[in-house]
């Protein structure tokens, strides 16, 4: 791939390991509120019903259904009376307990150091990312990411979400770029993908399991294969 002068990130699910992160976290969280007690689920329930109704919470954010705070205040009580809680108003001491632990989790998608390290010896990098700015920042401090980025953009900072072209603009306005010399790594096809090819920059799926059909021409199921292509 030829003239590319900067390579942007997703985090989450990408380079950060968002599902064995979140799921250790919420493990503790079930014991440390003796949720055993209070839902009708077992550790394993409660861990499948948060996962459906943060998804769907995600959904609605990412549409502008909902704000930020309604999706951090309101989670917890709906994932708890979903597992069958009567309790559910004392529900932000779980959130709060949820948002200091999770992005302090170390758990990095396979080979994310070594393609860093690779990467960084040739391009220039940063993070575009639709999460909460606050959590993102904490997760690239305390994982030993952020010394590879020269920028991180988060659709809270600058008003617009993937995949509106308009953070991918600003992004590359920040780093000095056209989008003939960027790529976009992400394992998002809509966010990321679809995303990236609206702004003109060059998209490259990323899909560990190999179980979704990309639009994109490049497609990797592991990130050592980017040094194929970069």
């Amino acid at each position: 791939m030829k003239n590319i002068k900067h390579v942007f990130f997703d985090l989450d699910h990408t380079l950060w390991d968002h599902e064995t992160n979140a799921r250790s976290v919420l493990r503790d969280l079930y014991k440390e509120f003796n949720l055993n007690t209070r839902t009708d689920v077992d550790v394993e329930g409660f861990l499948s019903t948060y996962k459906s109704v943060n998804d769907k919470l995600w959904d609605d954010y990412n549409h502008g259904r909902i704000e930020r705070d309604y999706l951090r205040d309101q989670r917890f009580a709906l994932v708890l009376k979903a597992c069958g809680a009567t309790e559910v108003s004392d529900s932000i001491p779980l959130s709060d307990y949820f948002l200091f632990h999770c992005p302090r989790q170390g758990k990095l998608m396979d080979g994310t150091d070594m393609i860093l390290n690779y990467l960084s010896q040739k391009y220039k990098m940063s993070v575009i990312t639709n999460g909460f700015e606050d959590v993102q920042k904490v997760k690239l401090e305390t994982s030993g990411l952020g010394k590879f980025f020269v920028g991180l953009f988060t659709s809270e900072s600058i008003g617009r979400k993937k995949p509106d072209p308009a953070i991918f603009n600003h992004a590359m306005e920040q780093v000095g770029v056209q989008p003939h010399e960027a790529v976009m790594i992400g394992d998002n096809p809509k966010a990321d993908i679809e995303g990236a090819l609206g702004a003109g920059i060059t998209p490259i799926f990323y899909d560990p399991l190999g179980a979704v059909k990309s639009v994109c021409q490049w497609q990797i199921s592991h990130l050592s294969e980017l040094m194929k292509i970069l």
